[in-house]
Order: structure tokens, then C-alpha cells, then sequence
């Protein structure tokens, strides 16, 4: 069961022109709302506030953690992967360092 948590994130700022407040405060929440999306990550509602020195955004019941996936990723096919004596090729070399991992 995945445990839930308030996030307010609050970014401090030079003086903001009072006319654009409103709109540089939902640009501000939409970017949140989407990089939690893109994370897969639940929440229940999401509360932009803005002052001329501050944005904030409060997200209610976000999870604290993604849930687990499986990620499959193809490297080079088995004959450009290793050389004749069987040694990685710089493509399989490559493609090991891309997953953080050792051949």
C-alpha cells in the first residue's frame, strides 16, 4: 500500500508584475501537474497560490513513491555484440554504460 503525502513547493522570486501573477501562477501549477503525471504518481488536488515575491503550488495525497515497473531494453544483436574471440564490442560497451551497468 503506498503511503501519501502534502507536497507544497514554494519558489521565492524578484518582484512580479501583479497583472501576470495570475497567469505565471497556472503556467506554474500545469508544469507541476504535469511532471507528476509524467512520473505516474497519484494525488488528489492540486492548489496554485501566488503573491508578487512567491509561486507555490500545494499537491494534496501525492504518493511518496512510484510504484515498481519492469523496463526491457534491447542492445546490439549477439553478432555485432562481440568480436570474433568473443570480447564486447564498442556497441555493447556502449550500451551497458547507457544502463549504468558492466558487460
Amino acid at each position: 500500500m503506498s503511503h501519501k503525502r502534502d507536497l507544497l513547493i514554494e519558489i521565492g522570486t524578484e518582484e512580479l508584475p501583479p497583472k501576470a501573477l495570475k497567469k505565471l501562477s497556472d503556467a506554474f501549477t500545469a508544469a507541476i501537474a504535469e511532471g507528476i503525471e509524467k512520473a505516474e504518481l497519484h494525488h488528489a488536488k492540486l492548489h496554485g497560490y501566488c503573491s508578487p515575491r512567491r509561486l507555490a503550488v500545494v499537491v494534496e495525497k501525492l504518493d511518496e513513491a512510484q510504484k515498481d515497473r519492469t523496463v526491457e531494453k534491447r542492445g546490439p544483436a549477439l553478432t555485432a555484440a562481440f568480436d570474433g574471440d568473443g570480447n564486447p564490442t564498442k556497441a555493447t560497451e556502449g550500451f551497458a554504460r547507457s544502463c549504468g551497468v558492466t558487460v
